[in-house]
């Protein structure tokens, strides 16, 4: 049988030393890893935070946008009907016989003024 300390030699396992004292790389490179793990991590905060104001002024715009696309369409409807009730008045012809009469000094033709057409 073996021994319990040539067994753990085999494991890799070391008892002459503390595995939680001993240190693996220099403690200035143990500094150089956090300060650039840091700076990264700040980087990317930043980078979020402009994204996220960006996102912010995007709509703020949007809503002025749409608030004037809003009054366009508001004047746009109150054109719309305004046209459709002219077109409605020039398709009565009453209407028209009394715009011919008042503005143009139009009148029925008389006897004479008909022409018949075969």
């Amino acid at each position: 049988m073996r021994s319990a300390k040539s067994s753990a030699l085999d494991l890799g396992v070391r008892f002459d030393s503390d595995p939680g004292l001993a240190q693996s790389s220099p403690v200035h490179v143990r500094i150089g890893a956090w300060l650039v793990s840091a700076i990264l991590l700040g980087a990317i905060f930043v980078t979020c935070a402009v994204f996220y104001v960006w996102l912010y002024v995007q709509h703020v715009e949007n809503g002025y946008h749409l608030s004037k696309m809003c009054e366009e369409c508001e004047l746009l409807s109150t054109v719309h009907r305004k046209l459709t009730l002219e077109w409605t008045q020039f398709q009565d012809p009453q209407w028209l016989a009394q715009i011919g009469q008042d503005r143009f000094g139009l009148a029925p033709p008389g006897p004479g003024q008909k022409v018949e057409m075969r």
